[in-house]
C-alpha cells in the first residue's frame, strides 16, 4: 500500500469526525436562524434554553430546564426572577421561588434580599388581604433557611440575616391573619409594635406609622402618641 493510500485510510476517522462537527455546528446555527427552538432542544439544550430567554418564553424555558437537573433549572429560575423584579413584578418572583424552591446558592442571595426589601417597602400591605403575599415570602425564606442549615453558609452572617428576615416576614404574615378577625386587633397591634425592633432592615418611618395607628385603634393612646411623634420626626429628617 502506498503512503498516500495509508494516509487516506488513517485520516478517514479524523476527517469524518471533523465533518460531523462541522455539520452539527451548522445545523445548530440553521435552527437558531430559523427560530426552530423546539428542534434545537434535541441538539443543544443549553442553546435552546438561552433562546427561550432571549424570546422571553419563560414558561417554555423553565419547563425544559426542569427536565435537565436542579442546577440548570435554578439558573433559569434566577434569570426569570431577575427579569420579574426589573419589571416590578416582585410578587410573581416570590411565587416562582415558592413553586420551585429556594436553593442556598450565594449567587442568589441578592435576589432573595431584593424580594424582601421590595415587600417591606411597598404600600398597601398592612391589611388582611396581604396575608397570602406575606405567607409566600415567609415560605420562601423558611425554605432558604432550611437549606442554609445544610450548606457551607450555615451560621454565617448571611444565614443569620436571612433568619431575621424570616422572623420579620412571619410577624407580617401573622399580623395580616390577625387583621381578618376583629377580636385579634390587639394581637395585630402588638405585632406592629414588635416589628419596631427590626427597623434596621425595614423602613423605620413606615414601621412607626403602622405601630402608631394600630395602637390608636385599640385605645393605647400613650403609645400611639410616642410612635406617631417618632414617625413625624423621621419624616421631617427625610424631607430636610
Amino acid at each position: 500500500m502506498t503512503f498516500s493510500a495509508k494516509l487516506q485510510v488513517t485520516d478517514r476517522p479524523f476527517l469524518c469526525g471533523r465533518y460531523e462537527e462541522y455539520v452539527d455546528q451548522h445545523y445548530k446555527e440553521y435552527l437558531k436562524d430559523q427560530g426552530k427552538v423546539d428542534s434545537l432542544v434535541g441538539v443543544d439544550v443549553m442553546a435552546a434554553l438561552d433562546m427561550y430567554v432571549e424570546r422571553e418564553q419563560w414558561e417554555k424555558c423553565l419547563e425544559t430546564a426542569a427536565k435537565q437537573n436542579y442546577k440548570v433549572l435554578h439558573k433559569y429560575v434566577a434569570l426569570y426572577a431577575t427579569h420579574l423584579i426589573q419589571e416590578g413584578s416582585w410578587d410573581k418572583a416570590v411565587a416562582l421561588y415558592v413553586q420551585h424552591g429556594t436553593p442556598a446558592n450565594s449567587q442568589n442571595f441578592n435576589i432573595y434580599k431584593r424580594l424582601f426589601v421590595e415587600m417591606v417597602n411597598v404600600a398597601g400591605m398592612n391589611n388582611a388581604e396581604a396575608y397570602s403575599s406575606w405567607a409566600d415570602l415567609r415560605d420562601l425564606l423558611f425554605n432558604l433557611c432550611e437549606n442554609l442549615v445544610k450548606s457551607s453558609d450555615a451560621n454565617t452572617p448571611a444565614h443569620e440575616e436571612f433568619e431575621t428576615m424570616l422572623l420579620v416576614s412571619h410577624y407580617y404574615a401573622t399580623r395580616a391573619a390577625a387583621q381578618s378577625i376583629k377580636q385579634l386587633d390587639t394581637v395585630a397591634a402588638k405585632l406592629s409594635i414588635s416589628l419596631l425592633r427590626h427597623t434596621d432592615i425595614i423602613p423605620a418611618d413606615k414601621a412607626f406609622y403602622e405601630a402608631g395607628t394600630a395602637a390608636k385603634e385599640v385605645g393605647w393612646e400613650n403609645m400611639a402618641f410616642i410612635f406617631l411623634n417618632r414617625f413625624l420626626d423621621l419624616t421631617d429628617v427625610s424631607f430636610a
